[in-house]
């Protein structure tokens, strides 16, 4: 065989391989239903993507923000304007609800399409905070029986219109959403 040939063959793999590779990274699997977890498995409609080891997060001032594993279920981000407040283990803004009570989410049907739970799975550790995460995590459940991760007894949430790390555009949303303090 020619040497031309061989790196045409070469290069032909690379090439497919490369482009499996970004279309799976562009397109993670879901995961099944009742299995999604902290682990970085697409659980949270807006904030999916798989987060292995440590990742730098930038802040929302494009400074640099936390590092946030994927084993971590909570961590901490900051910027001018809100100062230090909570994310997940994606780096994604968490917020509460002021009608929520302590141990109770009052989030429901459309409530919770704008506004997503952090859902744990069976097999993660909620515990597993970054350094400066001073309350309580733990879980309730829901009415629809999934787990929600909760900070000091509060349902934390997600807001759909957050994209990236760093945004914080549901603060204050209605009077009744709030970035989470640690």
């Amino acid at each position: 065989m020619k040497t031309s040939t061989v790196v045409a063959v070469v290069v032909a793999v690379v090439v497919i391989l490369g482009g499996f590779y970004w279309y799976y990274t562009q397109n993670p699997p879901a995961a099944p239903a009742g299995q999604a977890g902290l682990n970085g498995s697409p659980n949270q409609g807006n904030t999916g993507g798989d987060l292995t080891g440590t990742v730098q997060q930038p802040g929302a001032d494009g400074a640099e923000g936390s590092i946030i594993g994927a084993n971590l279920a909570l961590g901490t981000d900051s910027n001018a304007t809100l100062g230090k407040y909570l994310v997940a283990y994606n780096g994604m803004t968490l917020y509460t609800y002021s009608k929520d009570t302590a141990g109770h989410s009052n989030c429901t049907g459309q409530c919770a399409v704008n506004w997503p739970p952090y859902i744990a799975g069976p097999e993660d550790n909620v515990n597993q905070l970054q350094a400066g995460v001073t309350g309580k995590a733990d879980t309730i459940v829901r009415a629809d029986g999934t787990a929600q991760v909760t900070y000091n007894g509060m349902p934390l949430y997600f807001y759909v219109n957050d994209h990236t790390s760093g945004d914080t555009t549901g603060q204050g949303v209605g009077g009744v959403w709030y970035v989470v303090k640690p």
